[in-house]
């Protein structure tokens, strides 16, 4: 049995068990407080619950953009001959840095969206529009954060890669 690919895949099913709880929880608030208690939406709100949906996706879409670079990182410097100790305190705050980071940009592609669709549609509160359940602004609003976060993803997960130190590979020319 190989050890190492049972500790990896532990470790990725623990760090996403982690971070995909405390991130839904932390979603579910912040919406809660922008729309729910702010704007006093209902939860029978169908409009609302399509565009939850939306972000708590795209923000899944992202974070899972930094799990497989995490447990590249800590495979990495687990083949590097660290005790186990080094290993586990140098992984665990690049990978928290990693979450982090995509977590941010998940905020980011999500505030892009909503500005971006608040451009393209002058004259409509997207938000109003949620409020009396108008169900296609949600999907519309939804589907650009999507769209957004499927083009950002990729490149996200080549930024955290480039942190892994991989070993110099030699030049043949």
């Amino acid at each position: 049995m190989n050890n190492i690919a049972l500790y990896l895949g532990v470790l990725e099913v623990v760090l996403g068990l982690i971070y995909g709880i405390l991130l839904s929880f932390f979603v579910f608030w912040l919406m809660k407080k922008l729309f729910l208690d702010k704007m006093e939406v209902r939860y029978d709100n169908l409009a609302f619950g399509v565009l939850m949906s939306f972000v708590l996706f795209s923000v899944g879409k992202m974070v899972n953009s930094a799990l497989q670079p995490a447990v590249d990182f800590t495979n990495r410097l687990m083949n590097m001959g660290l005790q186990m100790e080094e290993v586990l305190g140098r992984a665990s705050y690049t990978i928290t840095g990693f979450f982090l980071i995509s977590t941010l940009v998940s905020g980011l592609i999500v505030g892009i969206s909503f500005v971006l669709f608040n451009w393209l549609t002058q004259g409509l509160n997207e938000f109003e529009e949620i409020k009396n359940k108008n169900v296609a602004v949600a999907l519309i609003s939804g589907t650009i954060i999507l769209v957004i976060t499927q083009f950002v993803a990729g490149g996200m997960e080549m930024i955290f890669e480039a942190f892994i130190p991989y070993p110099q590979t030699p030049r043949l020319f």
